[in-house]
């Protein structure tokens, strides 16, 4: 708990320009010690698309890690902020099995380094399914020269592919940040959408992306896509 209160208290001391995405995904949820006991719960989020399809069992009052990397700079964490709903699908659909868990509260991704804690992102209200409470991991995409690489998938599966948040640590500095995807048109994201069948990769400094594809996927954007990593304007940059 006192690794947990250092770095929560991170929270209070946020630099100006953290990213606060929108993703519409996420409008799409350990055992601590919890205020309250199953039974009919309700929400103080917005209500999802998916309120049908899933039952709150309890409410963590507690700060809880969701997820946790060592990395040879530091460590990330994913850390809820405040109240966190816990609980469960009580039928089965593109977001996960009947029975997985439910997770939903204000999260921030925060990196230890040292006695310095530094907030890269806020999930707000943020909602995902795992099939269990296990801490999930930040998935280092091993091979770029310059940076090392992260990539945090909360949401376990969606039918029509994942959505990760991609993060960076400078090799020389040990500086850590987010990372903007940058597409084809210029257009830039928050988030990095692959296929559930393959996750990125990296081959010749370059990351290879296999796009979600479909029953009627146009031929074009069922085609990898090739992104360059730009540590100093903090993107991933679509050939």
């Amino acid at each position: 708990m006192l690794l947990l209160s250092l770095l929560v208290g991170c929270n209070n001391q946020q630099e100006d320009g953290v990213i606060v995405p929108g993703s519409t995904a996420n409008q799409e949820i350990t055992n601590n010690n919890n205020s309250s006991t199953q039974g009919d719960i309700g929400s103080i989020f917005p209500k999802s698309d998916f309120a049908e399809s899933m039952i709150i069992d309890s409410v963590n009052e507690n700060e809880a890690i969701r997820a946790e990397q060592q990395t040879d700079k530091g460590t990330l964490f994913m850390i809820s902020s405040g109240k966190e709903e816990r609980g469960h699908l009580n039928v089965s659909s593109t977001l996960g099995q009947e029975g997985d868990q439910t997770f939903q509260s204000n999260y921030s991704i925060v990196y230890k380094q040292g006695d310095q804690d530094k907030v890269l992102l806020e999930l707000k209200a943020y909602l995902f399914v795992q099939p269990s409470d296990k801490i999930i991991t930040f998935e280092k995409v091993v091979g770029f020269k310059d940076g090392d690489v992260y990539l945090l998938t909360p949401q376990y599966q969606t039918g029509h592919g994942l959505e990760g948040y991609v993060f960076a640590i400078d090799k020389q500095s040990g500086n850590a940040f987010p990372l903007e995807i940058v597409r084809k048109n210029n257009v830039v994201f928050n988030t990095l959408l692959y296929s559930e069948a393959e996750a990125p990769r990296i081959e010749n400094d370059v990351l290879v992306v296999h796009p979600p594809v479909g029953a009627g996927t146009p031929e074009e954007e069922a085609k990898d896509v090739l992104y360059k990593l730009d540590l100093n304007k903090k993107q991933l940059v679509a050939e």
